[in-house]
């Protein structure tokens, strides 16, 4: 949930050159194969492949998500997910902005599902701002993240559409923000090299 800067790098060649032409592709596929996804190639080598680092870079290697450290390299350990499905937003497949790097745990919550009445927040976003949308409910065994109770009702249904969407209180994801904490508080090692910064940040 930290903040992401895209323009940290530069927008790939590969989607700058490729786009149109690979989304035409896939909306194509898929009117006769609705389960038809590929990763293209440039220059011999898979897109997946090449946007990998890239994203990976954007987030110090945090999921986009979560913001859980380090994002593991081998297969099944990090991989890109589409902000907006695929499935549901054909036409966003290969987009820059519809593109995060992700845990394999994100991934499996958040699968193909997107919210239909609140769009959720996008942490690319220049205007976005952990701080402005959100808050930790520190109480006793809680640690969740909850809506900022200062905004409007309608951004409060925002944060909490986002929250709610990922997962971001599943689980034992509130428990296992707190033990980091805990593992940091003292700490003189960066704080990018340390799951949920975010988290730790206002701990």
């Amino acid at each position: 949930m930290n903040k992401i800067n895209r323009n940290k790098v530069e927008k790939p060649d590969c989607l700058k050159e490729k786009l149109v032409e690979w989304t035409e592709h896939y909306i194509k596929k898929r009117k006769v194969n609705k389960n038809y996804w590929y990763w293209q190639k440039y220059n011999s080598k898979k897109v997946e492949h090449i946007l990998t680092p890239i994203l990976s870079e954007l987030t110090n290697f945090h999921c986009s998500y979560c913001g859980i450290f380090p994002l593991k390299q081998d297969v099944g350990g990090r991989s890109i997910d589409h902000f907006k499905p695929k499935s549901k937003y054909p036409n966003l497949a290969f987009e820059w902005t519809n593109l995060f790097i992700a845990c394999p745990v994100c991934q499996n919550i958040k699968g193909s599902k997107f919210p239909e009445d609140i769009e959720p927040l996008k942490f690319d976003n220049c205007h976005y701002d952990f701080d402005y949308w959100f808050e930790i409910d520190w109480t006793i065994d809680k640690n969740h993240i909850i809506p900022n109770k200062d905004r409007s009702k309608q951004e409060q249904e925002k944060a909490k559409e986002t929250i709610d969407w990922l997962g971001l209180n599943n689980g034992d994801k509130p428990e296992s923000r707190f033990i980091e904490l805990q593992k940091f508080n003292g700490s003189n090692i960066d704080i990018n090299q340390w799951s949920y910064p975010f988290f730790l940040e206002r701990g």
